[in-house]
């Protein structure tokens, strides 16, 4: 059919899934959209009100003119409400409630999550296990903590070590549902920098709430 493929972007939390659909944007020069969680169709199809005005949506938007679409956190959406998006994305062609409307050659699909689509874990509680006719029109992309990405980010050296030290002991712990992302690495660096004790900012960035 000549369009892009539409790409599930899934990995731990903090790693630049998000960021990275924006940097995808840029490169190619397309503008960019985005929701957080949907709930509803009417999000994505827009609607039209009492006046019979038609009101957009940023999924239409980039749909029909082109852009990259970013569904951010979509395992976090209802599942359905995600039907909506079946028709546009393998047929190439979406129904809106003023008109149907052909797929842009420059529509890029991008759906940043945690998960796979497969349900919620210990870690991400909140995500629900989509359908599997919505999870089928994705090729997915695993997004795993970028380590040289991190540390690029991070001049604190003995930060960074003290992050990757608590994270790896957090891996074999029995402590579930806990999170060290990169975000503690950058967190952490702009509060030392502030002038917080190192006490100060491993309870607020790897502790966060933890007990002894």
């Amino acid at each position: 059919s000549g369009h892009h493929l539409n790409v599930w972007i899934y990995g731990p939390a903090g790693t630049g899934k998000s960021t990275a659909a924006e940097k995808v944007s840029e490169a190619l020069g397309l503008p960019f959209y985005t929701d957080g969680k949907l709930q509803d169709a009417f999000e994505i199809k827009g609607f039209r009100d009492a006046h019979g005005n038609y009101n957009t949506t940023q999924f239409r938007q980039a749909f029909e003119n082109g852009g990259v679409y970013l569904a951010d956190e979509i395992d976090g959406s209802m599942p359905d409400a995600l039907l909506a998006f079946n028709g546009a994305l393998a047929n190439g062609h979406c129904a809106f409630p003023d008109k149907v409307v052909k797929r842009h050659k420059d529509f890029i699909f991008l759906a940043a999550a945690n998960t796979t689509g497969q349900g919620a874990s210990i870690e991400y509680v909140g995500r629900f296990k989509q359908d599997a006719a919505f999870n089928d029109r994705f090729s997915y992309l695993e997004w795993p903590i970028d380590n040289a990405l991190e540390e690029s980010l991070c001049a604190n050296k003995d930060w960074l070590a003290r992050v990757r030290h608590v994270r790896a002991r957090m891996v074999h712990s029995t402590i579930k549902g806990h999170l060290i992302t990169p975000r503690a690495t950058i967190y952490g660096e702009a509060l030392l920098a502030a002038g917080l004790s190192q006490t100060e900012v491993e309870n607020a960035t790897l502790r966060k709430g933890l007990t002894d």
